[in-house]
């Protein structure tokens, strides 16, 4: 027979579980949103990272017959803005251009469902690319 200490306990425990059973279904379902998140994130940045790294200074690669490659750090810019642009992820880009390369970093966030629940509305996700223009004859 059950005295009246004992009454609600089911409930605590019940609401536990279901608690436990939330951050569970969040860290699958919110983790994965993050990882798809992340490897788009990671594809534009590639991709901006390269098409900035194809933008050569021509007049300098002319001028050594090719030997001496540099990127053009007008027209790399503008083409990694470009890039960035089309694809419209929301993000925050952070580009540096120099003569030897190219890089891209770019910083998100992603809304959590089911880790709300216990207190996280946000998952921050960053990736990095860099690229460099490579010269010499193709092979």
């Amino acid at each position: 027979m059950r005295t009246d200490s004992e009454a609600g306990q089911i409930s605590v425990l019940v609401l536990g579980l279901a608690l436990i059973a939330f951050a569970v279904a969040g860290v699958a379902i919110d983790g994965t949103r993050a990882f798809l998140f992340r490897r788009a994130l990671q594809d534009v940045a590639d991709a901006a990272a390269l098409g900035g790294a194809g933008e050569l200074d021509r007049q300098a690669y002319y001028r050594s017959g090719g030997r001496s490659v540099a990127v053009d750090d007008r027209a790399a810019l503008s083409q990694v803005s470009r890039i960035l642009a089309v694809r419209g992820l929301e993000a925050s880009a952070m580009i540096r251009v120099d003569d030897d390369a190219v890089a891209v970093v770019l910083r998100g966030e992603v809304p959590t469902t089911f880790l709300g629940v216990v207190g996280i509305a946000h998952i921050p996700v960053a990736t990095e690319a860099r690229a460099a223009p490579f010269g010499g004859a193709p092979r």
